[in-house]
Protein backbone atom coordinates (compact mmCIF):
# COMPACT_ATOMS: atom_id res chain seq x y z
CA UNK A 1 0.00 0.00 0.00
CA UNK A 2 3.47 2.50 1.10
CA UNK A 3 4.64 1.64 -2.63
CA UNK A 4 1.35 2.22 -4.24
CA UNK A 5 0.21 5.66 -1.89
CA UNK A 6 4.24 6.80 -3.24
CA UNK A 7 3.42 6.41 -7.17
CA UNK A 8 -0.18 7.97 -6.68
CA UNK A 9 2.20 10.72 -4.91
CA UNK A 10 4.51 10.97 -7.99
CA UNK A 11 1.59 11.07 -10.26
CA UNK A 12 -0.49 13.46 -8.38
CA UNK A 13 2.48 15.82 -7.70
CA UNK A 14 3.13 15.77 -11.47
CA UNK A 15 -0.65 16.34 -12.25
CA UNK A 16 -0.39 19.06 -9.88
CA UNK A 17 2.30 20.95 -11.08
CA UNK A 18 1.05 20.96 -14.34
CA UNK A 19 -2.76 21.73 -13.30
CA UNK A 20 -1.24 24.66 -11.67
CA UNK A 21 1.19 26.24 -13.99
CA UNK A 22 -0.98 26.12 -16.66
CA UNK A 23 -4.71 27.21 -14.69
CA UNK A 24 -2.24 30.24 -13.35
CA UNK A 25 -2.71 31.12 -9.99
CA UNK A 26 -5.87 32.86 -9.67
CA UNK A 27 -7.21 29.57 -11.98
CA UNK A 28 -5.78 27.02 -9.91
CA UNK A 29 -7.61 29.14 -7.40
CA UNK A 30 -10.95 28.89 -8.30
CA UNK A 31 -10.20 24.98 -8.99
CA UNK A 32 -9.41 24.48 -5.45
CA UNK A 33 -12.32 26.24 -4.15
CA UNK A 34 -14.71 23.87 -6.57
CA UNK A 35 -12.93 20.91 -5.93
CA UNK A 36 -12.64 21.69 -2.01
CA UNK A 37 -16.57 21.97 -1.87
CA UNK A 38 -17.10 19.16 -3.88
CA UNK A 39 -15.06 16.78 -2.39
CA UNK A 40 -16.28 17.77 1.07
CA UNK A 41 -19.99 17.10 -0.26
CA UNK A 42 -18.79 13.77 -1.98
CA UNK A 43 -17.93 12.07 1.35
CA UNK A 44 -21.54 12.07 1.98
CA UNK A 45 -22.52 9.46 -0.98
CA UNK A 46 -23.30 6.38 0.20
CA UNK A 47 -23.66 7.63 3.98
CA UNK A 48 -20.93 5.45 5.31
CA UNK A 49 -22.05 2.14 3.28
CA UNK A 50 -18.57 1.45 2.22
CA UNK A 51 -16.76 1.74 4.95
CA UNK A 52 -19.95 -0.06 7.26
CA UNK A 53 -18.80 -3.00 4.10
CA UNK A 54 -15.47 -2.86 4.79
CA UNK A 55 -16.21 -4.00 8.41
CA UNK A 56 -18.56 -6.17 8.34
CA UNK A 57 -16.37 -8.38 4.91
CA UNK A 58 -13.74 -8.25 7.56
CA UNK A 59 -14.57 -9.39 10.21
CA UNK A 60 -17.25 -12.08 7.78
CA UNK A 61 -15.91 -12.32 4.09
CA UNK A 62 -19.40 -14.56 3.14
CA UNK A 63 -21.37 -11.01 3.88
CA UNK A 64 -19.72 -9.26 0.81
CA UNK A 65 -22.20 -10.06 -1.41
CA UNK A 66 -24.86 -8.54 0.42
CA UNK A 67 -22.42 -5.75 1.89
CA UNK A 68 -21.58 -4.87 -1.44
CA UNK A 69 -25.44 -4.61 -2.92
CA UNK A 70 -26.11 -2.01 -0.22
CA UNK A 71 -23.24 -0.17 -1.45
CA UNK A 72 -24.39 0.06 -4.70
CA UNK A 73 -27.93 0.74 -4.18
CA UNK A 74 -27.01 3.43 -1.29
CA UNK A 75 -24.78 5.33 -3.80
CA UNK A 76 -27.17 5.37 -6.34
CA UNK A 77 -29.67 7.06 -4.15
CA UNK A 78 -27.42 9.63 -2.48
CA UNK A 79 -25.29 10.63 -5.12
CA UNK A 80 -28.13 12.76 -7.38
CA UNK A 81 -29.41 14.27 -4.54
CA UNK A 82 -26.20 15.18 -3.21
CA UNK A 83 -25.42 16.52 -6.85
CA UNK A 84 -28.70 19.14 -6.96
CA UNK A 85 -27.28 20.13 -2.98
CA UNK A 86 -23.71 20.44 -4.52
CA UNK A 87 -25.29 22.42 -7.34
CA UNK A 88 -27.20 25.02 -5.12
CA UNK A 89 -24.37 25.43 -2.60
CA UNK A 90 -21.70 26.38 -5.71
CA UNK A 91 -24.28 29.23 -6.23
CA UNK A 92 -24.34 30.18 -3.18
CA UNK A 93 -20.89 30.09 -1.82
CA UNK A 94 -18.26 30.57 -4.62
CA UNK A 95 -16.96 33.97 -5.84
CA UNK A 96 -19.23 34.84 -8.98
CA UNK A 97 -17.46 34.26 -12.21
CA UNK A 98 -16.52 30.91 -11.90
CA UNK A 99 -16.96 28.42 -14.76
CA UNK A 100 -20.46 26.35 -14.35
CA UNK A 101 -19.10 23.86 -16.19
CA UNK A 102 -15.84 22.95 -14.38
CA UNK A 103 -18.45 23.20 -11.28
CA UNK A 104 -20.34 20.76 -13.15
CA UNK A 105 -17.64 18.33 -13.99
CA UNK A 106 -15.93 18.65 -11.13
CA UNK A 107 -19.15 17.65 -8.87
CA UNK A 108 -20.38 14.92 -11.07
CA UNK A 109 -16.58 13.23 -10.90
CA UNK A 110 -16.39 13.74 -7.18
CA UNK A 111 -20.06 13.02 -6.14
CA UNK A 112 -20.79 10.54 -8.64
CA UNK A 113 -17.25 8.31 -9.61
CA UNK A 114 -14.93 8.83 -6.72
CA UNK A 115 -17.07 7.64 -4.25
CA UNK A 116 -17.81 4.64 -6.18
CA UNK A 117 -13.81 3.98 -6.55
CA UNK A 118 -13.37 4.07 -2.76
CA UNK A 119 -15.74 1.29 -2.63
CA UNK A 120 -13.90 -1.04 -4.98
CA UNK A 121 -11.45 0.12 -2.37
CA UNK A 122 -13.15 -0.88 0.41
CA UNK A 123 -14.46 -4.20 -0.80
CA UNK A 124 -10.53 -5.26 -1.38
CA UNK A 125 -9.69 -3.99 1.98
CA UNK A 126 -12.41 -6.23 3.40
CA UNK A 127 -10.67 -9.37 2.36
CA UNK A 128 -7.35 -7.84 3.23
CA UNK A 129 -6.37 -8.42 -0.27
CA UNK A 130 -4.04 -5.28 0.41
CA UNK A 131 -2.16 -5.81 -2.96
CA UNK A 132 -5.62 -5.48 -5.06
CA UNK A 133 -6.13 -2.51 -3.19
CA UNK A 134 -3.39 -0.71 -3.42
CA UNK A 135 -3.68 -1.46 -6.78
CA UNK A 136 -6.60 0.35 -7.00
CA UNK A 137 -5.29 3.07 -5.24
CA UNK A 138 -3.14 3.91 -8.05
CA UNK A 139 -5.25 3.47 -10.49
CA UNK A 140 -6.67 6.64 -11.11
CA UNK A 141 -4.01 8.75 -11.12
CA UNK A 142 -2.88 7.45 -14.24
CA UNK A 143 -5.79 8.04 -16.65
CA UNK A 144 -5.59 11.51 -14.89
CA UNK A 145 -1.47 11.79 -16.11
CA UNK A 146 -2.90 11.36 -19.79
CA UNK A 147 -6.05 13.39 -19.06
CA UNK A 148 -2.82 16.44 -17.78
CA UNK A 149 -1.36 15.82 -20.86
CA UNK A 150 -4.23 15.85 -23.02
CA UNK A 151 -4.34 19.84 -21.12
CA UNK A 152 -0.98 20.60 -21.64
CA UNK A 153 -1.32 20.25 -25.76
CA UNK A 154 -4.85 21.88 -25.95
CA UNK A 155 -4.86 24.62 -23.25
CA UNK A 156 -2.45 26.91 -25.62
CA UNK A 157 -4.99 27.39 -27.80
CA UNK A 158 -7.36 28.49 -25.53
CA UNK A 159 -7.68 31.65 -23.71
CA UNK A 160 -7.04 31.57 -20.29
CA UNK A 161 -10.81 31.63 -18.70
CA UNK A 162 -11.27 28.27 -20.84
CA UNK A 163 -8.48 26.42 -19.46
CA UNK A 164 -10.24 25.43 -16.24
CA UNK A 165 -13.74 23.75 -17.98
CA UNK A 166 -11.32 22.18 -20.17
CA UNK A 167 -9.46 20.67 -17.22
CA UNK A 168 -12.41 19.78 -15.58
CA UNK A 169 -13.90 18.25 -18.41
CA UNK A 170 -10.77 16.05 -18.91
CA UNK A 171 -10.54 15.28 -14.54
CA UNK A 172 -14.12 13.80 -14.92
CA UNK A 173 -13.51 12.11 -17.93
CA UNK A 174 -10.45 10.34 -16.00
CA UNK A 175 -12.29 9.84 -13.09
CA UNK A 176 -15.28 7.44 -15.28
CA UNK A 177 -12.70 5.73 -16.81
CA UNK A 178 -11.24 4.10 -13.13
CA UNK A 179 -14.97 4.09 -11.98
CA UNK A 180 -15.62 1.47 -15.14
CA UNK A 181 -12.24 -0.04 -15.19
CA UNK A 182 -12.96 -0.61 -11.34
CA UNK A 183 -16.18 -2.85 -11.41
CA UNK A 184 -14.96 -5.28 -14.13
CA UNK A 185 -12.46 -5.72 -11.42
CA UNK A 186 -14.68 -6.33 -8.60
CA UNK A 187 -16.96 -8.47 -10.86
CA UNK A 188 -13.82 -10.57 -11.97
CA UNK A 189 -12.42 -11.23 -8.57
CA UNK A 190 -14.96 -10.72 -5.89
CA UNK A 191 -18.16 -12.14 -7.91
CA UNK A 192 -21.80 -10.32 -8.47
CA UNK A 193 -23.42 -7.83 -5.86
CA UNK A 194 -27.11 -9.20 -4.16
CA UNK A 195 -29.37 -6.29 -5.06
CA UNK A 196 -31.52 -5.59 -2.08
CA UNK A 197 -35.08 -3.89 -1.98
CA UNK A 198 -34.82 -0.07 -1.59
CA UNK A 199 -36.46 -0.42 1.51
CA UNK A 200 -33.80 -2.95 3.11
CA UNK A 201 -31.18 0.05 2.44
CA UNK A 202 -32.74 2.00 5.09
CA UNK A 203 -30.97 0.24 7.95
CA UNK A 204 -27.68 0.58 6.16
CA UNK A 205 -28.26 4.12 5.81
CA UNK A 206 -28.79 4.73 9.72
CA UNK A 207 -25.90 2.56 10.58
CA UNK A 208 -23.43 4.40 7.73
CA UNK A 209 -24.54 7.44 9.15
CA UNK A 210 -21.99 8.08 11.69
CA UNK A 211 -19.03 7.20 9.31
CA UNK A 212 -20.78 9.58 6.54
CA UNK A 213 -20.48 12.24 8.97
CA UNK A 214 -17.08 11.65 10.44
CA UNK A 215 -15.55 11.37 6.78
CA UNK A 216 -17.72 14.55 5.62
CA UNK A 217 -16.29 16.71 9.04
CA UNK A 218 -12.62 15.42 8.12
CA UNK A 219 -12.58 16.70 4.82
CA UNK A 220 -15.06 19.78 5.30
CA UNK A 221 -12.24 20.62 8.12
CA UNK A 222 -9.69 19.68 5.58
CA UNK A 223 -11.17 22.12 3.01
CA UNK A 224 -13.35 24.73 4.25
CA UNK A 225 -10.31 26.99 4.67
CA UNK A 226 -9.93 27.15 0.56
CA UNK A 227 -13.40 27.76 0.54
CA UNK A 228 -13.31 30.86 2.47
CA UNK A 229 -10.48 32.29 1.29
CA UNK A 230 -11.79 32.68 -1.97
CA UNK A 231 -14.60 33.84 -0.31
CA UNK A 232 -13.19 36.46 2.24
CA UNK A 233 -9.70 37.01 0.73
CA UNK A 234 -9.16 36.40 -3.50
CA UNK A 235 -8.60 33.84 -5.68
CA UNK A 236 -4.73 34.50 -6.38
CA UNK A 237 -4.56 33.84 -2.44
CA UNK A 238 -6.72 30.80 -2.48
CA UNK A 239 -4.71 29.45 -5.27
CA UNK A 240 -0.75 30.14 -3.57
CA UNK A 241 -2.68 28.85 -0.30
CA UNK A 242 -4.02 25.69 -2.25
CA UNK A 243 -0.79 25.10 -3.81
CA UNK A 244 1.21 24.95 -0.47
CA UNK A 245 -1.58 23.10 1.17
CA UNK A 246 -1.54 20.06 -1.64
CA UNK A 247 2.32 19.79 -1.10
CA UNK A 248 2.08 18.85 2.24
CA UNK A 249 -1.42 16.52 1.15
CA UNK A 250 1.24 14.86 -0.50
CA UNK A 251 3.80 14.10 2.13
CA UNK A 252 0.45 13.02 4.36
CA UNK A 253 -0.44 9.81 1.75
CA UNK A 254 2.66 7.65 3.21
CA UNK A 255 0.49 8.03 6.73
CA UNK A 256 -2.76 7.10 4.87
CA UNK A 257 -1.52 4.29 3.57
CA UNK A 258 -0.16 2.75 6.80
CA UNK A 259 -3.75 3.28 8.59
CA UNK A 260 -5.33 2.42 4.91
CA UNK A 261 -3.71 -0.98 5.53
CA UNK A 262 -4.29 -1.40 8.93
CA UNK A 263 -7.72 -0.62 9.15
CA UNK A 264 -8.96 -4.60 8.67
CA UNK A 265 -6.86 -5.23 11.47
CA UNK A 266 -8.24 -2.49 13.35
CA UNK A 267 -12.20 -3.74 13.10
CA UNK A 268 -10.98 -7.50 13.47
CA UNK A 269 -9.63 -6.63 17.40
CA UNK A 270 -12.41 -4.22 18.11
CA UNK A 271 -14.33 -7.32 17.64
CA UNK A 272 -12.51 -9.19 20.11
CA UNK A 273 -13.15 -6.71 22.59
CA UNK A 274 -10.42 -7.81 24.97
CA UNK A 275 -7.43 -5.95 22.85
CA UNK A 276 -5.69 -3.03 24.22
CA UNK A 277 -5.98 -0.92 20.96
CA UNK A 278 -4.46 2.11 23.33
CA UNK A 279 -1.32 -0.55 23.62
CA UNK A 280 -2.02 -1.27 19.95
CA UNK A 281 -1.46 2.34 18.94
CA UNK A 282 1.75 2.81 20.76
CA UNK A 283 3.31 -0.06 18.90
CA UNK A 284 2.39 1.59 16.01
CA UNK A 285 3.59 4.89 16.45
CA UNK A 286 7.33 5.39 16.31
CA UNK A 287 7.65 4.70 12.52
CA UNK A 288 4.77 7.22 11.47
CA UNK A 289 6.12 9.78 14.22
CA UNK A 290 9.77 9.28 12.73
CA UNK A 291 7.94 9.88 9.28
CA UNK A 292 6.05 13.32 10.32
CA UNK A 293 9.11 14.48 11.91
CA UNK A 294 11.45 14.27 8.90
CA UNK A 295 8.64 14.82 6.47
CA UNK A 296 8.47 18.35 8.36
CA UNK A 297 12.08 19.20 8.28
CA UNK A 298 12.32 18.88 4.45
CA UNK A 299 9.21 20.19 3.15
CA UNK A 300 10.71 23.32 5.51
CA UNK A 301 13.59 23.08 3.27
CA UNK A 302 11.69 22.64 -0.03
CA UNK A 303 9.80 25.27 0.29
CA UNK A 304 11.90 27.98 -1.82
CA UNK A 305 11.83 25.62 -4.50
CA UNK A 306 8.16 26.24 -4.90
CA UNK A 307 8.28 29.08 -7.31
CA UNK A 308 11.04 27.46 -9.63
CA UNK A 309 8.43 24.34 -10.30
CA UNK A 310 5.28 26.42 -10.58
CA UNK A 311 6.28 29.47 -11.52
CA UNK A 312 6.66 33.37 -10.21
CA UNK A 313 3.22 33.79 -9.46
CA UNK A 314 3.26 31.34 -6.31
CA UNK A 315 5.86 33.21 -4.46
CA UNK A 316 3.48 33.40 -1.25
CA UNK A 317 3.48 29.63 -1.45
CA UNK A 318 6.94 29.66 -0.12
CA UNK A 319 5.82 31.24 2.94
CA UNK A 320 2.23 29.08 3.07
CA UNK A 321 4.16 25.92 3.06
CA UNK A 322 6.96 26.74 5.49
CA UNK A 323 3.78 27.84 7.88
CA UNK A 324 2.10 24.06 7.14
CA UNK A 325 4.56 21.75 7.47
CA UNK A 326 4.32 20.89 10.71
CA UNK A 327 1.06 19.84 9.94
CA UNK A 328 1.69 15.80 9.08
CA UNK A 329 3.53 15.83 12.85
CA UNK A 330 0.47 17.70 14.37
CA UNK A 331 -2.12 15.23 12.40
CA UNK A 332 -0.59 12.11 13.34
CA UNK A 333 -1.95 11.66 17.40
CA UNK A 334 -5.69 12.84 15.69
CA UNK A 335 -5.54 10.11 12.57
CA UNK A 336 -4.17 7.06 14.66
CA UNK A 337 -6.68 7.90 17.56
CA UNK A 338 -9.78 8.75 15.22
CA UNK A 339 -8.91 5.02 12.85
CA UNK A 340 -8.32 3.27 16.52
CA UNK A 341 -11.64 4.38 17.99
CA UNK A 342 -13.46 3.61 15.01
CA UNK A 343 -11.69 0.30 14.74
CA UNK A 344 -13.75 -0.43 18.04
CA UNK A 345 -16.95 0.85 16.58
CA UNK A 346 -16.67 3.88 18.12
CA UNK A 347 -17.28 5.58 15.43
CA UNK A 348 -20.41 7.67 17.24
CA UNK A 349 -18.29 8.92 19.41
CA UNK A 350 -15.57 9.91 16.78
CA UNK A 351 -18.04 11.92 14.72
CA UNK A 352 -18.67 14.35 16.90
CA UNK A 353 -15.54 15.65 17.77
CA UNK A 354 -14.76 15.53 14.37
CA UNK A 355 -17.60 17.70 13.69
CA UNK A 356 -16.64 20.16 16.75
CA UNK A 357 -13.17 20.21 14.65
CA UNK A 358 -15.28 22.06 11.96
CA UNK A 359 -17.32 24.22 13.76
CA UNK A 360 -13.82 25.48 15.60
CA UNK A 361 -11.86 25.49 12.13
CA UNK A 362 -14.98 27.64 10.54
CA UNK A 363 -15.15 30.09 13.28
CA UNK A 364 -11.79 30.98 13.38
CA UNK A 365 -11.44 31.10 10.02
CA UNK A 366 -14.46 34.15 10.03
CA UNK A 367 -12.43 35.40 12.38
CA UNK A 368 -8.73 35.04 11.71
CA UNK A 369 -8.50 35.79 7.90
CA UNK A 370 -9.88 39.11 7.64
CA UNK A 371 -6.90 39.77 10.31
CA UNK A 372 -4.39 37.69 8.86
CA UNK A 373 -5.03 36.76 5.54
CA UNK A 374 -4.06 32.94 4.63
CA UNK A 375 -1.74 33.11 7.91
CA UNK A 376 -5.30 33.04 9.81
CA UNK A 377 -6.43 29.89 7.88
CA UNK A 378 -3.04 27.91 8.93
CA UNK A 379 -3.65 29.07 12.70
CA UNK A 380 -7.11 27.88 12.47
CA UNK A 381 -6.20 24.02 10.81
CA UNK A 382 -3.37 23.63 13.54
CA UNK A 383 -5.71 25.16 16.81
CA UNK A 384 -8.84 22.87 15.43
CA UNK A 385 -6.22 19.87 14.80
CA UNK A 386 -4.71 19.72 18.28
CA UNK A 387 -8.30 20.45 19.94
CA UNK A 388 -9.44 17.30 18.04
CA UNK A 389 -6.39 15.59 18.87
CA UNK A 390 -7.03 16.26 22.56
CA UNK A 391 -10.43 14.96 23.04
CA UNK A 392 -10.00 11.84 20.44
CA UNK A 393 -7.09 10.70 23.06
CA UNK A 394 -8.71 11.82 25.92
CA UNK A 395 -11.64 9.49 24.91
CA UNK A 396 -9.40 6.47 23.99
CA UNK A 397 -8.03 6.28 27.45
CA UNK A 398 -11.28 6.78 29.60
CA UNK A 399 -12.24 3.92 27.47
CA UNK A 400 -9.50 1.65 27.89
CA UNK A 401 -9.50 2.64 31.88
CA UNK A 402 -13.31 1.40 31.69
CA UNK A 403 -12.33 -1.45 30.19
CA UNK A 404 -9.32 -2.50 32.52
CA UNK A 405 -11.52 -1.58 35.38
CA UNK A 406 -14.45 -3.86 34.49
CA UNK A 407 -12.12 -6.77 33.91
Amino acid sequence: MSLAMWGRTLGQGVVFLIVARVLGVDGYGAYAAVLALATAMGTFAGLGASTLMLRNVARDPAAFAGAWGDTLVVLAVTGPILLALYGACAWAILPVGISWVAIFFIGVAELICMPFTLACVNAYQGHERIGRAARLVLLPILPRIVAVVCLLIIAPRLAAANRLGLWALLYFLASLVSAVYMSLMIREDLGRPRLPALRATLPVMRRGAAYAVGGSALKLYADVDKIMLARLADLAVTGAYSAGYRVVDLAVIPLHALLMAGMPRFFKMGAKGNVSMLKSGMTLLPLPLLYATASAALLFLFANWLPVLLGNQYQTAVDVLKWLCWLPLISLPRLLTQNLLIGKDRERVVAPVLVAGVAVNVLLNLWLIPLWNWKGAVVATYAAEVGMGVLLWRVMVTSEGRKSCST
